[in-house]
């Protein structure tokens, strides 16, 4: 799955809607400057990101929480997704997302090496 192709998708449109971050995904035009955008909105100290990622775990379903982690290794936040997951094994639940909902993961996955 390409980055337009994942940007265009339902999934990715309903996680970063749920975190409020619309606008960024929709500016994005590749996983760098995706993960720039994000990094940025993040702030140094300000945590904004960390903040509505905290916030939305609590809150999402078990699928859309896979992504949401996803989304975070892709974004230069693995660290975060680590402590969010019981013992640190997040990615042991990545079974749990299927369909697009799995491609999208994998999308993440894959974009990290962009």
């Amino acid at each position: 799955m390409t980055f337009a192709e994942f940007k265009a998708g339902e999934p990715a449109r309903v996680m970063f809607r749920k975190l409020g971050l619309s606008e960024y995904l929709d500016a994005a035009s590749s996983w760098r400057s995706l993960r720039a955008l994000i990094v940025d909105f993040n702030g140094c100290d300000a945590g904004n990101f960390v903040k509505l990622v905290r916030k939305c775990d609590g809150v999402c379903s078990s699928g859309e929480r896979i992504l949401l982690h996803a989304i975070c290794y892709a974004c230069d936040f693995a660290w975060l997704a680590d402590k969010l997951q019981k013992k640190g094994a997040v990615w042991q639940n990545m079974d749990r997302a299927s369909g697009e909902w799995g491609r999208a993961v994998a999308a993440c996955i894959e974009g990290v090496a962009s």
